[in-house]
């Protein structure tokens, strides 16, 4: 028997292999790119939130724990621009790209959990266990003191168009100096694993007038996934 996905389906089907890619390609490419250019690391996160929209998210401090699930203290100008980005986000992005550097300086990892709340978020759940378990192996642990910059990341495929909303949301974050890098994915085949991917760092507003964009960096995958 024959049977077909039902559009929609299929094309949230292609919207969550086209965000795996890009996953894979930052890790893999990226970020190795970054570290020549003078960051000492950088960290891609999938998991968004929007303080606005939920208010309970800001009591449990989630860019904190962000920050502790992944083995890192920020400065508190640091973590209040991360504060700062998801409050002026209107939409959910589908991921940010954080760039770090390390300050030379550290924090204990016990100092660092008594600020956490109890409130928990889907995909750092794991990250704080992790550092529950390195403090429980040993008490001075110490967390290194990161500084840095957030980039918010924008993944399509198909038309590379962005709605209204998401244009106003972005317009506002890089007004306020954030970078918005927006990935663009054509898919060439599914059965041969390659693909196409466009890659443009808006960092003036008026760029985003320029969709679908045209004259940018381009780059041919193949075997990411």
């Amino acid at each position: 028997m024959k049977y077909s996905l039902h559009p929609k389906e299929l094309s949230g089907w292609k919207a969550r292999i086209t965000e795996r890619l890009i996953q894979c390609y930052i890790e893999d490419v990226l970020i190795s790119v970054l570290r020549k250019q003078g960051w000492d690391d950088a960290i891609y996160d999938c998991v968004t939130w929007l303080a606005p929209k939920f208010p309970w998210m800001r009591e449990a401090k989630l860019e904190y724990q962000f920050f502790i699930a992944n083995g890192l203290f920020p400065t508190p100008e640091f973590l209040k621009k991360f504060e700062k980005l998801t409050d002026l986000l209107e939409n959910a992005p589908d991921g940010f790209l954080i760039k770090l550097k390390k300050t030379g300086k550290f924090r204990r990892l016990k100092e660092a959990f008594n600020a956490l709340s109890s409130w928990r978020v889907e995909g750092l759940e794991r990250g704080i266990e992790e550092q529950k378990c390195r403090l429980r192996a040993n008490k001075d642990e110490q967390l290194p003191i990161v500084n840095g910059e957030i980039e918010v990341i924008e993944v399509k495929s198909g038309k590379s168009n962005l709605p209204p909303h998401q244009k106003r949301s972005y317009r506002n974050i890089i007004q306020e100096g954030y970078g918005f890098r927006f990935f663009h994915v054509n898919i060439i085949s599914f059965v041969r694993n390659e693909f196409e991917i466009r890659e443009k760092l808006l960092t003036n507003p008026s760029e985003l007038k320029s969709f679908p964009l045209k004259n940018v960096k381009s780059l041919n995958v193949d075997n990411v996934l």
